[in-house]
């Protein structure tokens, strides 16, 4: 009964000596900082950071890049440039809880995500008709906003979509309720910012080939910077809770609908957002453009963006061609 006693006080000591280390080591997020490059756009839920990229022979269009579940906005860099050179302005911008974005206690839902696009292309003085790009999470994100504002959407254009994974492994959704339990959530997001990415970030480029990619430095020290401050883990936290990734077929579907130029674009062995998704995409959206890379992974984005960057900047000339 004494060692039982024993190992009750020493775990006890251990959970909340951890927590008060992490708690105090853990930057207060009302201090990040912009950096040299970018604007705060101060939005009702704090400041959004943002990157505006204006074509040198400017078509008038603009292009509206949103993120997936984790890494910020740089996943775009090696993008942008193929963008900008086909004659589109682009938006590049953090979601709340990562890069260098506010990080507000809130539900991260799906209409949160909308709606703070929104507020950001009002807040950019936007009018008119905008071009959308979703990688992985962003792609919901994206789809659901043009299924909600149709008139204020040029295309709609997909990479490596989240919303065809299978949920019906019990045991993830178990272990998704877990950590999202609100005692559980919080010493996660304290203790834990690094829990899902290592420290730095373990998120390894899955290849050297393309020029352009993202370096593993850069990756790295994004990573590092957006962990320094509370709330990172949290942000992550919530969303899993309540904004449902593994299937939004219903507003594919919906969106299959409308008469939106669609594109997407996916790497054949991407191991977060199976492939296999793209036949029952391809029925929910009979119009919308195809592209595979051949043993690309889901970091195509940044990993290999000379053929993300190509192929996006084909397909929102093409659209404009076919008005």
């Amino acid at each position: 009964m004494k060692y039982i006693l024993y190992f009750i006080i020493i775990f006890i000591s251990f959970f909340l000596l951890t927590y008060l280390y992490s708690y105090f080591k853990l930057e207060d997020p009302k201090k990040i900082s912009k950096p040299s490059v970018g604007e705060f756009a101060p939005l009702k839920n704090g400041n959004i950071y943002f990157q505006k990229f204006e074509s040198q022979n400017s078509n008038g269009e603009t292009v509206l890049l949103v993120h997936g579940f984790s890494t910020p906005s740089i996943v775009w860099k090696g993008v942008i440039p193929f963008l900008t050179e086909s004659g589109f302005d682009v938006i590049a911008y953090d979601h709340y809880g990562r890069g260098y974005s506010a990080r507000p206690k809130v539900n991260y839902t799906k209409d949160f995500y909308i709606s703070t696009l929104f507020e950001l292309k009002n807040f950019l003085n936007i009018d008119q008709k905008v071009h959308l790009v979703g990688y992985s999470m962003g792609g919901p994100i994206v789809g659901y906003f043009a299924n909600e504002f149709p008139e204020m959407i040029s295309s709609v254009n997909f990479i490596a979509p989240a919303g065809y994974m299978n949920q019906e492994d019990s045991n993830s959704n178990l272990f998704i309720k877990i950590l999202t339990l609100p005692l559980i959530s919080h010493y996660i997001s304290i203790v834990l910012p690094s829990l899902m990415y290592g420290g730095n970030s373990s998120i390894k480029l899955s290849t050297e080939e393309d020029k352009n990619k993202l370096s593993q430095t850069e990756l790295n020290k994004v990573y590092e910077k957006q962990m320094k401050y509370e709330g990172f883990t949290r942000s992550l936290l919530s969303t899993a809770k309540h904004f449902n990734l593994f299937n939004t077929a219903n507003m594919y579907k919906e969106l299959g609908k409308k008469n939106i130029k669609t594109s997407v674009i996916w790497g054949s062995s991407d191991e977060i957002v199976s492939i296999n998704g793209l036949d029952s995409m391809k029925e929910d959206i009979p119009s919308i453009n195809v592209e595979i890379i051949k043993n690309g992974k889901h970091d195509i984005t940044y990993a290999l963006p000379t053929q993300v960057g190509k192929f996006l900047a084909s397909q929102l000339k093409s659209f404009l061609t076919n008005e």
